[in-house]
């Protein structure tokens, strides 16, 4: 079946058995590549689509999905949904959307598709591939291996229709290429790894991933240990994002709701240093959380969550939203076609400020900069407190004096963003996540 039919069964079925619903289909192409040696090492191109479905009868709600458009699968899904509903709690806050999107809004180009996605030679993605991984291993001959660089596209259109005369409909492409280096020199090995994301093909440097990478690798040969202390620290916009990745649920509303945030009842108060300024901007042009619509049907928008350290708001979906007595901000994301919706960031990203890298790092008279942070995943977003390994430089009256590894860096997410000195004008996107460097003072470095 097509979207259309898939629809128009489920409408027929909502219908005979007096229910609401809102249906969530999906068509994605996807296209998958590694090189090695000098040649493509595993290669995938997929279609894959399906729905997920919510049926709700009074204050009772229930979720299904499927996976592919089969009519028999469809029907399966449909009866399974229903024989659900009896089966959950009552919750009056989860309710379909009703507001309908500006016409202006649906035409609005937000730079997330791109129409030259069927024109691309393979060749060309493949060759590029290829030769990505060559100029890595020529950048310098202390580079003894590159770990399959990748390259990935996608194509997916997306149809959201509900029983309240929500139907709407948007299409993204995104590419995406990775390369990681080892390096190494007598006994010691390094690595480093670069990234780059596009709607557009065109936009890819393949070279400049290539060479960032190696170079990376080949700067952290003969890293060694500093003295433990308090040192300001200069993090890249990539650690600076991950960094920030702790903060985000403490700005989601259900956070909030279940006392799980650092924030909570800190609206309107400042909590953060007066240069921090964070950003949650579904229309972001060309942002990998960009869209129209977000997983229910509400309008994309652009939310000011903190500014000039100052708490303004929270993320809210329909749900967190009946529950505050507010409105949606649009933040309903879908992780996947097999989990209902739920609450998340769009564009979530740290403010640029007015100072370039360059005169942010000429600053630091005895510090470090940050090139890469480990065990992210131990971090507690609920608590902000973090114990990170870290890798970088020693920068002494603004150069590079030597390569660091083995450090760690503790303390905590409320007091790391009320030191900060500065923020540079850099700002670097992993993947919906963005910041530019920053500068903070006195972080606790546990090093020899």
């Amino acid at each position: 079946m097509n979207f259309d039919e898939t629809v128009s069964m489920t409408q027929d079925f909502a219908n005979t058995k007096g229910l609401e619903y809102e249906i969530y289909l999906f068509d994605a192409k996807i296209l998958k590549m590694e090189a090695e040696d000098s040649k493509i090492s595993s290669y995938t191109d997929a279609v894959s689509n399906g729905f997920s479905l919510r049926f709700k009868k009074n204050n009772k709600i229930a979720f299904s999905y499927c996976s592919g458009l089969d009519k028999d699968k469809a029907a399966n899904s449909l009866n399974n949904c229903f024989s659900l509903i009896g089966l959950t709690e009552d919750n009056g806050d989860i309710v379909f959307s009703s507001a309908k999107i500006d016409e202006n809004n649906l035409s609005k180009d937000l730079g997330v598709y791109s129409d030259t996605f069927f024109n691309i030679d393979i060749e060309d993605k493949k060759n590029n591939l290829i030769e990505m991984e060559a100029a890595a291993y020529s950048f310098d001959k202390r580079i003894y291996k590159v770990d399959k660089p990748s390259y990935s596209e996608v194509l997916i259109a997306k149809r959201l229709v509900n029983s309240y005369g929500i139907d709407l409909s948007s299409k993204k492409t995104h590419y995406e290429i990775f390369l990681s280096a080892a390096s190494k020199n007598k006994d010691e090995n390094a690595s480093g790894y670069d990234f780059d994301a596009s709607s557009e093909f065109s936009s890819l440097k393949f070279k400049k991933v290539a060479m960032n990478g190696a170079k990376k690798a080949v700067d952290q040969l003969g890293a060694r240990l500093v003295e433990s202390g308090k040192y300001p620290i200069l993090f890249d916009n990539i650690t600076s994002s991950e960094l920030l990745s702790i903060l985000k649920q403490s700005f989601y509303a259900s956070s909030v709701y279940k006392k799980k945030s650092l924030l909570e009842g800190k609206i309107d108060c400042k909590v953060f240093s007066e240069k921090l300024t964070v950003i949650d901007d579904g229309t972001l042009f060309g942002g990998s959380g960009t869209d129209i619509f977000d997983g229910e049907g509400t309008v994309m928008q652009k939310k000011v969550l903190c500014h000039n350290g100052v708490i303004k708001t929270y993320l809210y979906d329909i749900e967190y939203a009946n529950k505050f007595k507010t409105k949606s901000t649009g933040n309903s994301r879908r992780s996947s076609h097999k989990e209902p919706p739920e609450l998340g960031n769009t564009n979530f990203f740290i403010e640029t400020g007015k100072k370039s890298f360059i005169d942010t790092l000429n600053s630091i008279k005895d510090g470090l900069y940050i090139t890469e942070l480990m065990g992210l995943h131990m971090a507690k977003p609920y608590t902000g407190e973090f114990s990170l390994g870290a890798s970088g430089f020693y920068v002494k009256n603004g150069q590079f004096n030597f390569p660091v590894k083995g450090i760690v860096l503790s303390g905590n997410i409320i007091n790391l963003f009320n030191n900060i000195i500065e923020i540079a004008d850099d700002i670097r996107f992993m993947g919906n996540i963005g910041s530019p460097s920053i500068l903070i003072d006195d972080v606790q470095v546990s090093g020899k």
